[in-house]
């Protein structure tokens, strides 16, 4: 026994040496990465800064917000570009010319070289709950810095920062990422540091006054690795561990959520259903789409968020078991109400995993062609965060298209809301957020950045849906605009079952959209129908 646990001992630590000197070696590759890409991002606003130069155009005027969209457009990394005038902004892309000039307020640093730098700004357009992020100041030309500039670089358990330096006065000012990492002023160096159980690497750039440092936690290293430590620890410890991890995954079977739902989908249990909340079009009131929904209750009988779910499906890899079971059950709910409109659409929601593989395709094909449904009539949402990997998803999204089934950037406003990457991914619609639905007649401060969405998506040539319309003010307000929109939200109907569905597409195909107020329960059986079991 005391041999067996001197070897684990020495085993243990000879693994922890081995996966230390790995993550050093990850380390060194992420940060020399992001350096790259943040001597990338400065060479954009030296040509940003040095554009205006020579600009004949008026300030502010309608020729320069057109060279400021312009250039917004062209930079997925920079959220907005604006023009200031001592001190206060006067107008920028997205915003247009400000009623009321906002104040910057005192730069968090000033370079030598005259550049202005505001870190932790409140920016509206930032994210859907307002957001915040630096802005870069020169020769009056605003800059605002897109808070995911850096994020397509993010891994798992790693965090990362990004400063400016002024080498002069030894200040810096951190500007993208992780802001504790820069608080020990130490880390800010070349090579490698451990503080604090936390491993730091730090490299600054050669030619920008730039520094980026990573981190990541030691207690992380060591349990991201449990199963490589197990093994230099010996068959002594690897026979406890079994026995310990046995028990902990039979117990976790038999009573975790995550088998339960695994368990739900491959029996198409009753547990399982789906709702379908409506879409109307705007100016004629009909119902015209609907995007299904799915509700899942517990062995308890509790009702489980899809949030929780849908979380929990993709951290153990199946979330494509749930999208299968999503589009087959919904196909086969709906089939005769899609062939029987070809107008009518069905919106199902897919999640990054989804678009990564084959499997998508594969369910779309055998369950949408086989039910005799026009691949025209499905249109598939992604959210902007599962748009991160840009050139990956823009060939998937070719290869739906081709195929005929359509795709919508879904919760749109709420993640890179940036012109380039929708002109660059080529989809159909988006769907504003509801969260900026709920400004219309408010005095949040959000309340400007819907219409500028609808113009922004007229002049890329996207159908718009509009979720979370509840009031009779917000359904007016988008009537007003006399744009071809398409809306949905409690105002109508809050989620139903298929057979709910098809009297309120009757009833809305003749009915005026005034009229279609929400309606009670019809007193259908809403139970799933059983009778339309996946296809595997």
């Amino acid at each position: 026994m005391l041999g067996t646990l001197l070897g684990s001992i020495l085993g243990f630590g000879l693994g922890r040496a081995i996966l230390l000197r790995s993550a050093r070696a990850s380390l060194v590759e992420y940060t020399d990465g992001l350096t790259d890409h943040a001597d990338e991002v400065s060479a954009q606003l030296r040509q940003v800064f040095t554009g205006f130069d020579s600009a004949e155009a008026p300030f502010c005027s309608d020729q320069e917000l057109a060279e400021l969209r312009a250039m917004t457009f062209r930079v997925s990394d920079f959220k907005d570009i604006g023009r200031t005038r001592d001190g206060m902004l006067y107008c920028s892309a997205l915003l247009g010319r400000l009623a009321t000039p906002y104040r910057e307020g005192t730069p968090s640093l000033t370079l030598a070289n005259g550049i202005n730098i505001y870190t932790d700004v409140p920016i509206v357009l930032a994210s859907a709950n307002g957001g915040r992020a630096s802005v870069l100041e020169f020769n009056d030309v605003n800059v605002v810095l897109s808070p995911e500039a850096f994020d397509h670089w993010g891994r798992a358990r790693v965090s990362y920062a990004i400063a400016i330096n002024d080498t002069e006065t030894g200040r810096f000012a951190p500007v993208a990422g992780s802001s504790w990492i820069t608080a020990p002023k130490a880390v800010m160096g070349q090579g490698f540091r451990t503080t604090l159980g936390i491993l730091y690497r730090s490299r600054c750039s050669q030619g920008n006054p730039v520094c980026v440092t990573t981190a990541e936690k030691l207690s992380d290293i060591w349990a991201g690795s449990r199963a490589a430590q197990a093994s230099y620890a010996g068959m002594g410890g690897v026979a406890g561990f079994g026995v310990g991890f046995a028990i902990a995954l039979l117990y976790l079977r038999k009573e975790g959520l995550r088998f339960q739902l695994r368990r739900a989908l491959r029996l198409n249990s009753s547990s399982l259903r789906t709702v379908y909340e409506p879409i109307l079009d705007v100016t004629s009131g009909r119902c015209v789409g609907a995007e299904v929904l799915m509700r899942w209750n517990d062995q308890d009988g509790a009702t489980i968020s899809p949030d929780v779910f849908v979380r929990l499906a993709e951290e153990s890899g199946f979330v494509h078991e749930l999208t299968a079971w999503v589009v087959t059950r919904a196909t086969c709910e709906l089939s005769a109400l899609l062939r029987g409109h070809p107008q009518f659409t069905l919106s199902i929601n897919v999640a990054a995993e989804d678009i990564n593989g084959n499997a998508l395709m594969e369910v779309l094909d055998r369950t949408v062609r086989q039910a005799g449904i026009d691949p025209r009539q499905i249109i598939l949402e992604l959210t902007e965060r599962s748009t991160a990997d840009l050139a990956h998803v823009r060939r998937s999204i070719q290869g739906l298209a081709t195929a005929g089934f359509k795709v919508h950037i879904d919760d749109f406003g709420t993640g890179f809301s940036s012109l380039s990457y929708l002109d660059q991914l080529a989809v159909h619609a988006i769907k504003v957020d509801r969260c900026f639905t709920r400004t219309i007649g408010t005095d949040a401060v959000t309340v400007s950045i819907l219409p500028q969405m609808l113009a922004m998506a007229e002049s890329l040539h996207l159908d718009v849906v509009v979720e979370g319309v509840e009031t009779e003010a917000q359904l007016h307000y988008l009537q007003t605009t006399h744009k071809p929109l398409r809306v949905q939200g409690w105002y109508f109907s809050r989620p139903m079952s298929a057979k709910e569905l098809l009297l309120f597409v009757e009833r809305n195909a003749v009915t005026s959209i005034g009229e279609a107020l929400p309606i009670p329960s019809l007193g259908f059986d809403t139970a799933p129908d059983l009778s339309c079991v996946p296809i595997r």
